[in-house]
């Protein structure tokens, strides 16, 4: 597997760089341009910083490691095709994608193909449920998304008995309608009661008419599954129709340090659930926190910290595996068992999933302009503010 990586063949953030001989190269498939390419930038960034830790530390095997990146242009068919690609550099796993639209037929085509997947950035129950021998994900999926709200939202009703009400607001693309449909399950569950229930259509920027019916049912709490600009909106849009709750979630946009640039002092109070935060009590959290900094230079998010977190499960497999076949490889993901300053990572079949890492989600609360972990309470860097007061009396 030894071999020159042409200059031609790398992804541009490589190009200043050397040629480098190397004897392990591992693949990754992300959406560099397009519309998802912000979000592939920091898990790029991610990836770089685990990179340089790796190979600073003797690489893996004792050789460095290379990363092969095609860019998937934020589309499922790109993606498909550096699949193909990467499967003739004879790569032994790959790593991808951002979106789920995008990551779902990968997992399907490298499943077919026995080529070992690390999931880097979707969420999609679907992907690791029921899964495949040959998929992992580190991080959460749907299900340990909506339980960490509603273990969130248990939480609060332990103080308040009076939390009886949800509404929730998400749009139809993959991972917000798989996020609503777990939440209305889980609300059924737990014994509140969903007053709202409203889907919208990507592109919609006017979310007043669906607010103005939440306020006439009045909801404890609101549950709302949007992205990076359509949280803007919608928060912006509650305090013009005066929709107040006494506890509010919005994902994943408000988990964007640009949500609070963007929305002031209307994103106070509110609850978002990532996967990793700069102040969540891991060992080895402020380090990583200081070095995804620098190599940004700007406030980091949980983006770069799974993009951090699945070169370094990458890597802990590759060193362990028999050989770099495929089939060794896959072996060794099954086996991991890993402490990362993002997460603990071990792989397991659990309620209908596969290869899928039970980690344990983090809330954050916006507090005074900033992202602060909440819950839970063992993991909390700041307690709950609670409840949220309304327009009126902030």
């Amino acid at each position: 597997m030894k071999k020159l990586i042409a200059a031609a063949s790398m992804s541009p953030w490589l190009l200043a760089a050397p040629a480098v001989l190397a004897d392990i190269e591992v693949g990754v498939i992300n959406s560099l341009s397009g519309p998802f390419a912000a979000f592939g930038e920091r898990y790029q960034a991610g990836m770089e910083v685990a990179l340089e830790e790796i190979n600073e530390g003797g690489g893996v095997r004792g050789e460095p490691l290379v990363l092969a990146v095609q860019d998937d242009r934020s589309e499922a068919t790109s993606a498909l095709a550096a699949i193909e690609s990467l499967n003739r550099q004879d790569v032994p796993l790959i790593m991808g994608s951002y979106a789920s639209s995008i990551t779902g037929p990968m997992a399907q085509l490298m499943a077919r193909q026995e080529i070992p997947l690390i999931v880097l950035g979707s969420a999609d129950n679907s992907i690791t449920k029921p899964g495949s021998p040959w998929v992992f994900r580190a991080k959460h999926n749907s299900t340990i998304v909506a339980e960490s709200y509603f273990d969130y939202f248990d939480f609060l009703r332990e103080q308040d008995d009076s939390l009886e009400t949800v509404a929730m607001l998400y749009g139809n693309g993959a991972w917000p309608a798989s996020l609503a449909e777990e939440g209305e399950r889980l609300a059924e569950e737990r014994g509140y009661e969903v007053v709202g229930n409203q889907s919208y259509d990507q592109g919609t920027s006017d979310f007043r008419p669906i607010l103005n019916r939440f306020r006439s049912e009045v909801p404890d709490l609101l549950y709302v599954v949007a992205y990076a600009e359509d949280g803007v909106a919608i928060a912006r849009q509650m305090r013009e129709v005066n929709l107040n709750a006494k506890a509010v979630a919005i994902d994943t946009g408000a988990a964007l340090p640009s949500f609070i640039d963007q929305v002031g002092d209307l994103a106070e109070y509110v609850a978002t659930v990532v996967s990793w935060s700069k102040d969540v009590q891991y060992d080895g959290v402020e380090d990583l926190y200081e070095r995804l900094k620098a190599k940004t230079g700007e406030e980091p998010t949980f983006y770069e910290a799974e993009g951090y977190l699945a070169l370094r499960v990458a890597a802990d497999a590759l060193e362990r595996a028999e050989s770099l076949e495929r089939s060794d490889v896959r072996d060794a993901l099954a086996e991991t068992d890993l402490d990362t300053p993002v997460t603990h990572v071990v792989f397991e079949s659990f309620d209908g999933f596969q290869g899928q890492n039970p980690i344990r989600s983090l809330v954050l609360q916006i507090q005074d302009g900033e992202h602060v972990t909440v819950f839970p309470a063992d993991l909390a860097a700041e307690e709950v503010r609670y409840p949220t007061p309304v327009w009126d009396e902030r």
